[in-house]
């Protein structure tokens, strides 16, 4: 059986991906943190309105610019969030109908300074939120601004990333018997694609094929497909409800936020783990494992993960990524299936380019722990 599993989308780079009506009401404008004044980059910011919705969302250049555009006009509010500081929420203000409403946002946000890692604090919570009080509220809260703001720098395609991808074949022992690779592609969105969460809350992680004609050798048969979370998923109202978080400390300076389904149902889930640094609250590693699989997928095997960097500028990348799913073979005359293999794809980001597609050299270098040149500043 072997399955489609949606490990990368390398489509041509997109542009963003909600286009501003003619007559739309926009705010454009700045972040600039005090005392300083210096520009905030890498911040996400949302339009909100009086009922609490965001009706847009943008993250701040590395000048701290910013663009956010609404079809309707009324009373709103910017909700500007960073990583390691408490969200910043502008007064209310009024956009009539064609305007542009320029602002300058001085933003005096306070540090997120994470209490204690206690015996509570390491015990499981179901039903948890961003911002919630207590460290784990706080790590989620920066584990959904670190997605947040990866899903807009790649929606606004101020950056492209030029990526090489890989495909696997392993034995049931995950011994490696083929391999190929794809070659450069462009990165235009999240690696592990996903599925919308209404979706996956009905169907579960793993999607079957309509019923088809079964197979009458002992050769691998089409089967399911695999889907990762992203950002609209994990935290989503269902998701955040229907699982239970617990906050671990790994290696001194890392935590993890860990996340189990409240129930197991008769659907695929998947279990897994936020990994965040401690200092700097920023998100390092994303993993997850299918979970409520067939009695014949050995547990523990089948799943993936997304290592994540920020650059200086601002920007969020997704830097490498992976995910592994079982193959089935139904032997002649049997009804029962068995491990054949396991299909393996991912990839990683070769270079950081402009939105034009030149080299950023400086930010390659970053991404990849490479040395500056001599004579060039890091």
């Amino acid at each position: 059986m072997s399955p489609f599993i949606h490990a990368w989308r390398l489509a041509a780079l997109a542009l963003p991906l909600v286009a501003i009506p003619a007559r739309a009401q926009t705010v454009q404008g700045r972040v600039v943190e005090l005392p300083a004044k210096e520009p905030v980059a890498g911040a996400l910011v949302a339009l909100v309105d009086t009922t609490g919705r965001e009706v847009a969302r943008s993250a701040t250049s590395p000048s701290g610019g910013f663009t956010l555009g609404t079809a309707r006009g009324g009373r709103y509010h910017v909700l500007i969030r960073q990583i390691g500081r408490q969200p910043w929420r502008s007064p209310l203000f009024g956009l009539a109908t064609g305007t542009t409403y320029p602002v300058t946002f001085y933003v005096d946000a306070r540090p997120y300074e994470l209490p204690m890692l206690t015996v509570e604090a390491r015990r499981s919570r179901c039903g948890a939120r961003p911002g919630d009080e207590g460290i784990l509220g706080g790590l989620l809260e920066a584990a959904e601004v670190a997605l947040q703001l990866a899903r807009a720098t790649s929606d606004e395609a101020r950056l492209a990333f030029s990526t090489a991808s890989y495909l696997k074949l392993l034995g049931p022992d995950l011994r490696l018997l083929d391999s190929s690779m794809a070659g450069a592609s462009p990165l235009a969105a999240w690696p592990i694609e996903s599925a919308h969460p209404d979706s996956l809350r009905v169907w579960g992680f793993v999607r079957q094929p309509p019923p088809a004609r079964r197979a009458t050798t002992a050769e691998p048969e089409a089967g399911p497909i695999y889907y990762g979370p992203d950002v609209r998923v994990l935290f989503s109202d269902w998701f955040l409800e229907s699982h239970c978080f617990r906050v671990e400390e790994e290696a001194g300076r890392l935590l993890e936020v860990r996340f189990t389904p409240r129930r197991r149902g008769d659907r695929a889930e998947i279990d897994g783990r936020l990994v965040l640094d401690r200092e700097s609250m920023e998100l390092r590693r994303l993993e997850f494992e299918y979970v409520g699989l067939p009695r014949w997928i050995p547990k523990g095997k089948a799943g993936g993960f997304v290592e994540l960097s920020r650059l200086r500028d601002g920007a969020w990348v997704p830097r490498a990524w992976a995910l592994r799913a079982p193959q089935a073979v139904r032997s002649q005359g049997s009804s029962q299936l068995r491990l054949h293999g396991w299909v393996e794809t991912g990839g990683r980001v070769t270079a950081v380019r402009t939105a034009q597609g030149g080299l950023d050299s400086a930010s390659t270098r970053e991404l990849l722990g490479l040395p500056a040149p001599r004579g060039e500043s890091p």
